[in-house]
């Protein structure tokens, strides 16, 4: 019985299908015994009104599916979805051409007397979307392309405008569709008919892609198709443009052009959410797994990697969350910082987070760059550091030049271009006995040490930067140590902060930055940090950040 079940669970999404074509079918021939009494209800104003309804929202549908993979193009490249959206298009103009020219409706271009010119439009419209349709499934939806998005609008542009001014103005050189009196021609049937076989045939790769994927997106087309088979069905049958099988067609054309707009745009919709989703998922499994090794560490940070690159806003706001100082009420030391993105997303980066009773840890550093590619490097080193800290002896992370060393050794452990480096100082904090022990990796920004009588000190760091050197250099750090009273200040920070240009170009430079803290040392941290950010915008102007700023002052209080 279980064996049973289980086959019938997994043809549950095939009956869909299948009662589709039932309910389709059943509809298609309970209609038909109406069609007297259709003539006698509809009249002829009354079908265009329904008919132009139908058409135009269409049409919308249409226009809607090639806006959304047109304007998501430049962030996914990808092909099947661009190429969907521009046969669409073509659907879209030659259906609002089709409706434009039915038989009844204003002149457009010329007189609309006959019924010819809007059947032609029709079928072309209908064979443009069985081939297109049928064409697309032979693209994988992981190609990318590299072409430009214009080209999707402008052939489908240039296309339809060619076969309106064809079927206007020169309607012989294509077969007659429809004769007045006489209803539609044999090339009009055998075409339709053409079009139900690429209809069937894409109904059929898309049930073989399901097989593939699972992807349940594809059933759902598939009934769309399904639908859209005996719409054209209807279009083989009628001998008025007015009669009910003709309504019928537009019903079926309606209901599933609202099922593709449920599969293509809300999809498309959804899918950006649901990958952030995965990925914060993914994020927090990995917190909290933090006694697994190194290297498996290192690979889920390389895929968390490559999904937060995919998305700036969301790289944006996990960056926010992990470089936010929120104030800890530690009593013998304060700190204070700010923090100034270039781009969105930044390469600064900084952190301040207690050890245990008796010890502060924090670092501040830079990476090359800025923006999406250098905010991925400050989530990769914001990680190591983290699992450092909070592993079950945390006698590393106490010890800055042995955290340095652990951070090189899993930068060298990564798939990170050679071409990238980071620069940093880490340092340690303990509130009893006042010492700050700190170990340089080629922080280029030397901090400055600020006594409450305004004597300014330059505290001078050496070190090797992290960077994809290990087969040259192994990697070893040296501790410093320095010892502070009550009142003590230290500014730290990145080169951002000094080489902030006005609109002349000249840089902010240290001196003036010295200058402000040598002439405000006595003043509260807040304060001081606050007028350090005034005069460097001020000194820049209008001109924008060309690097990021960060930086961070230490108090020491008791």
């Amino acid at each position: 019985m279980k064996e049973i079940a289980k086959r019938l669970l997994k043809l549950k999404d095939y009956a869909l299908i299948v009662a589709t074509a039932i309910v389709a079918y059943s509809v298609f021939g309970f209609l038909g015994l109406f069609e007297e009494q259709f003539s006698q209800v509809m009249s002829a104003a009354s079908f265009l009104a329904w008919h132009n309804l139908l058409e135009f929202t269409s049409v919308l549908i249409s226009m809607t599916i090639f806006l959304v993979s047109y304007y998501t193009y430049n962030q996914t490249k990808k092909l099947r979805s661009i190429c969907l959206g521009s046969v669409f298009l073509t659907i879209g103009i030659l259906d609002a051409f089709h409706t434009l020219s039915y038989q009844g409706m204003p002149a457009f271009l010329t007189e609309n007397d006959d019924s010819n010119r809007a059947t032609t439009l029709w079928i072309i419209s209908r064979l443009i979307a069985g081939a297109g349709f049928l064409g697309v499934t032979f693209i994988n939806t992981e190609i990318k392309s590299k072409l430009n998005k214009k080209i999707f609008l402008i052939v489908p542009a240039g296309f339809c405008m060619l076969a309106l001014v064809i079927v206007t103005y020169y309607p012989s050189f294509l077969p007659a569709m429809f004769i007045e009196g006489s209803g539609l021609t044999q090339w009009k049937i055998n075409l339709e008919y053409l079009v139900i076989l690429l209809f069937c045939l894409t109904a059929l790769r898309f049930i073989a892609e399901y097989k593939a994927t699972k992807n349940k997106m594809t059933i759902l087309l598939c009934i769309s198709l399904v639908v859209s088979i005996f719409s054209e069905i209807s279009f083989v049958l009628y001998n008025s443009v007015y009669d009910i099988y003709n309504y019928l067609g537009h019903i079926y054309k309606f209901i599933a052009f609202f099922i593709m707009f449920r599969v293509i745009f809300i999809y498309n919709i959804r899918e950006p959410y649901n990958k952030l989703y995965a990925a914060k998922q993914e994020l927090r499994e990995y917190a909290d797994n933090l006694d697994k090794l190194v290297q498996e560490r290192t690979l889920e940070l390389e895929i968390l990697n490559k999904k937060l690159m995919e998305d700036l806003e969301y790289a944006r706001d996990i960056q926010k969350a992990m470089f936010t100082l929120h104030h800890p009420d530690w009593q013998k030391v304060r700190f204070e910082a700010k923090y100034y993105t270039a781009e969105r997303a930044s390469g600064d980066f900084y952190n301040v987070f207690k050890l245990d009773n008796n010890n502060i840890g924090f670092f501040i550093g830079d990476v090359s760059g800025h923006g999406v590619a250098a905010a991925m490097l400050t989530v990769f080193l914001n990680q190591t550091i983290k699992t450092l800290v909070e592993v079950e002896t945390n006698d590393v992370a106490k010890n800055p030049s042995r955290v340095l060393e652990n951070v090189y050794r899993s930068f060298n452990n990564t798939n990170f271009s050679e071409n990238v480096y980071i620069v940093m100082m880490y340092a340690v904090y303990n509130i009893d006995t006042r010492r700050l022990t700190y170990s340089s990796a080629g922080l280029n920004a030397m901090p400055v040490l600020i006594k409450p009588s305004g004597e300014i000190q330059v505290i001078e760091m050496k070190g090797f930067p992290i960077c994809k050197f290990i087969d040259y250099y192994s990697g070893e750090y040296k501790n410093h140590i320095l010892d502070l009273s009550k009142n003590d200040k230290i500014l730290f920070y990145t080169d951002g902060l000094v080489e902030a240009q006005s609109a002349d170009k000249s840089f902010f430079g240290r001196e003036r930055l010295e200058k402000i803290l040598r002439d405000n040392s006595n003043i509260p941290l807040k304060e001081l940090s606050g007028l350090i950010s005034k005069n460097v915008f001020e000194f820049m102007g209008q001109r924008e950040l060309k690097d990021d700023i960060t930086f961070v002052i230490m108090e020491i209080a008791q």
